[in-house]
């Protein structure tokens, strides 16, 4: 597929949802209540019955229609806790019939939604689940994005000897499986992925000799899903532990994400690798790069000596400007550096109007005989002038990590109890 032809889509749905309820107008109140959040599927209260639904949707959120304190809820919500351990239940029920809201809190179900409401009340607390959905205790891993206005800057050659670099640090003198979790895992608490996004498509595996079976479409569909054992599962491993994904084979499939699940699944992917290299060099959809470049830790723009590349760049920079990206924060890697050609590093980063961050000299024999072999000239040459220089880049971000706790409000049931009893009372 052409890639000035690619872009993807932001579509109205994102997630899906499951309404057990033997009420048809309460799943359509729920389903137009919802609509700019997802889709409602409607399923019956038996257990076996809404258990399939459940696993052929992968729903974000059930909801279970307690109204009428029924037993068949009751039994309904029990079934979703053992069958799918971790799924959030959410209670349909209404505060003008008290007995709804108690028959949910002695079902467990801790979340509630009052039918009788204003529809507003529903959308935020849904979006309020949402959004700590599967959410992790807390984000520390450092994302860094490579930028590369066009095919041919190396971005996909740096990017892999980067991730390389930094796992075989992060593994120390036992090497990749001390302590392992897996074949091929990294050692427990330190892990580094290669988010292989440039284009041409697929350098990266090419690049480490491998083969990827999950590509990134394949996560971001998956996202609410990975956990650690999904991790190291489910992504393809390189011999010195780094985790690998890539573009899928079918480019046209980015058009089923959004930006947002795109960057949602790069910032759960956080609590599981303290560093994520991310390569988008050659891509040319602009506002995707923004949405990216703008939730990462650091943006580097790969560029070369050349007057087409610096053009390039400019023109990517613009685009990141109108996209409301700070520039500030993007700077400049000068690669393939030869010192016989006049413009200078310095030269570039003034041109550019970014801050120059390193330069890595010209070795394209040197890298080319590694690659030759199947492997990455971080593995074979390891005093190599390039890889020295890598060293400095890798070292930055070795030195820190990205850190940030989340939390959780308090929302439905929990905001309940104190109402439920007097109300009891007068009933």
């Amino acid at each position: 597929m052409n890639a000035r032809t690619l872009s993807l889509s932001e579509p109205a749905v994102t997630d899906y949802f499951v309404c057990a309820s033997p009420q048809e107008a309460h799943v359509r109140w729920l389903t137009g209540t919802l609509a700019s959040a997802g889709t409602v599927e409607a399923a019956p209260l038996e257990p076996g019955a809404l258990a399939q639904r459940i696993a052929g949707l992968n729903p974000a959120l059930v909801f279970i229609d307690f109204t009428g304190a029924n037993a068949a809820a009751s039994t309904a919500a029990a079934s979703v806790r053992v069958s799918h351990p971790g799924l959030p239940v959410v209670a349909l029920g209404s505060l003008a019939e008290p007995e709804s809201a108690l028959a949910a809190l002695r079902a467990g179900v801790r979340d509630f939604i009052d039918v009788s409401a204003p529809a507003e009340d529903a959308l935020r607390i849904t979006r309020g689940l949402l959004a700590h959905v599967g959410e992790p205790a807390s984000r520390h891993g450092k994302l860094v994005t490579l930028l590369g206005a066009r095919a041919g800057m190396g971005v996909s050659t740096l990017a892999a000897n980067l991730a390389v670099w930094l796992q075989k640090r992060a593994a120390g003198p036992g090497g990749a499986g001390s302590g392992a979790a897996g074949p091929g895992a990294a050692p427990l608490g330190r892990h580094t992925a290669l988010v292989d996004l440039g284009l041409p498509a697929g350098d990266g595996a090419l690049f480490l000799n491998t083969r990827c079976e999950f590509h990134f479409v394949d996560a971001v569909h998956n996202v609410r899903r990975i956990d650690r054992t999904f991790v190291n599962t489910a992504l393809t491993r390189h011999a010195s532990g780094v985790a690998l994904t890539t573009l899928p084979p079918n480019l046209g499939d980015l058009r089923d994400v959004s930006y947002s699940s795109c960057v949602g699944l790069l910032n759960r992917l956080r609590a599981f690798f303290d560093q994520q290299v991310v390569d988008l060099g050659g891509f040319s959809n602009r506002d995707f790069i923004a949405q990216i470049a703008a939730s990462a830790d650091e943006a580097w723009l790969v560029c070369d000596q050349g007057v087409a590349s610096i053009v390039s760049a400019v023109d990517l920079l613009d685009g990141l400007r109108d996209a409301g990206v700070d520039t500030d924060r993007v700077q400049l890697v000068v690669n393939q550096y030869d010192a016989a050609l006049d413009l200078t590093p310095a030269q570039i980063a003034e041109r550019l109007g970014i801050a120059l961050l390193a330069t890595l000299p010209a070795r394209r024999v040197a890298i080319g005989h590694a690659a030759n072999q199947g492997r990455l000239i971080v593995e074979t040459a390891e005093r190599d002038p390039y890889v020295r220089a890598l060293e400095s880049l890798a070292a930055r971000l070795a030195g820190s990590a990205a850190s940030s706790t989340a939390s959780r409000a308090a929302t439905g049931l929990s905001a309940l109890k104190r109402f439920i009893q007097p109300s009891s009372k007068r009933a």
